[in-house]
């Protein structure tokens, strides 16, 4: 089948988004959600949630505080990754019941649901990895760290050094974005944000005054500032790298592109070329494992997370020579924030802070790419917040056998700038 040059495609075509990879049986299973799963997940992680808030600020050795407190940092990721899930109603049955579950469960880390909504479905989702839109770890150039003054590159050192998890969620997204409407982003919209903002400010504020009032019972020798630092500053200082590391390693990668032109920048070039598979070193935790299978999230987000593992299976199957996969490590987590510094948006490379490359120069070989009509479906995939219907094949197209529909994925994608 001949390609199709980009400036020839037919206005409004969809062309290379990776929405066929599934069958409409397998996308509607995938798709599916359990009230009983999630309900109990929440249930369980809420549970582990308290009780590691207690430890942390029992009448225990502050040694054994500490981890509980650690503990307490982690259930406030596995409860933001549920708040995840059910922001794109993708966690429960029903719009409105994971719109609550969203508000629940982002009360710990202090989440604004409808500014999130904001940043991540309607930001980073729509505009992955193309810079000037998707602001999520993106990577300055050469021009712009030469640019900048030199506090703003002493502070791009610290962001992109092994530290730089310890402070970049805190300043470059909750504080700024995701309590308070002030944003430039924000504001045309401050009326609706308002209410969910409120609600993280009296009962997530009740909350952390909750911990002070239970260490304050608990341990009534204790300076209140202490308890503080062991029941609240400590576990959120937890979240925020775990949130900051996670989002780091799903999006920067010598093998995983950026971009900053429009005309060249691709539904499927964000989602499948600039995203990452990363295998986590221990079996625990499945939530954040499900996380890591980030694929098949950005091509689906109404995949819930306990169904990821056999999407993302399926996606690998038939996009698997573009699928950046690696095991996480302490190498090659070094490998990652050595070699990930700027990035060269003209060729595609990683380099150091004096422009130098650091990796191989990235080739985009999927780019302009035809899919095949048979494998086109009527209603393009969409970045979206709920559940989407399965695709429906061409009328009359033939079907073609399943490995080479995996074979023919692999030869072919291609997009079209975002929607203005």
């Amino acid at each position: 089948m001949a390609v199709v040059p980009k400036s020839e495609k037919p206005q409004g075509a969809k062309l290379g988004r990776p929405s066929d990879w599934l069958t409409a049986d397998e996308r509607a299973d995938v798709t599916e959600k359990s009230l009983g799963r999630g309900l109990w997940l929440l249930g369980i992680h809420y549970f582990l949630y308290f009780a590691t808030m207690a430890g942390a600020v029992a009448p225990l050795p502050v040694a054994v505080n500490i981890a509980f407190g650690i503990a307490n940092g982690a259930l406030i990721g596995l409860l933001f990754l549920i708040g995840h899930d059910s922001g794109h109603s993708a966690f429960v049955p029903g719009r409105t019941m994971n719109r609550w579950i969203t508000r629940l469960v982002f009360l710990p880390c202090l989440h604004s649901r409808s500014q999130w909504d904001v940043v991540h479905n309607r930001t980073h989702h729509r505009y992955t990895n193309l810079k000037g839109f998707d602001y999520v770890w993106a990577p300055m150039s050469k021009e712009e760290y030469d640019a900048a003054s030199l506090p703003r590159r002493l502070l791009e050192r610290v962001y992109r050094s092994a530290a730089g998890p310890l402070i970049y969620y805190w300043i470059e997204f909750w504080i700024p974005k995701l309590i308070v409407p002030v944003t430039r982003q924000m504001r045309p919209e401050w009326k609706r944000h308002l209410p969910d903002s409120l609600f993280v400010i009296l009962v997530g504020g009740g909350l952390v005054a909750f911990i002070g009032l239970l260490g304050s019972s608990l341990s009534p020798d204790r300076p209140l500032w202490l308890t503080m630092l062991l029941g609240w500053f400590i576990p959120f200082a937890v979240w925020n790298y775990l949130m900051a590391a996670s989002i780091y390693l799903q999006h920067n990668h010598p093998k995983v592109p950026w971009f900053k032109d429009r005309d060249e920048w691709s539904f499927y070039g964000g989602n499948i070329r600039g995203t990452a598979h990363v295998d986590l070193p221990f079996s625990f935790l499945p939530l954040f494992k499900w996380v890591m299978l980030h694929h098949a999230h950005h091509a689906l987000p109404s995949v819930p997370g306990y169904k990821l593992t056999e999407a993302q299976a399926k996606l690998i199957e038939a996009y698997g020579d573009d699928v950046v996969r690696y095991r996480l490590g302490f190498r090659e987590y070094r490998n990652v924030y050595s070699k990930c510094k700027l990035f060269d948006y003209e060729r595609k490379q990683w380099t150091d802070f004096n422009g130098n490359p650091t990796a191989e120069a990235i080739s985009l070989d999927t780019h302009g790419r035809e899919v095949p009509a048979s494998f086109r479906p009527s209603v393009p995939l969409q970045p979206s917040t709920g559940p989407r219907a399965a695709p429906r094949r061409v009328p009359g197209a033939v079907r073609t056998p399943r490995r080479d529909a995996a074979s023919a994925r692999r030869r072919a994608s291609g997009g079209e700038p975002p929607a203005e």
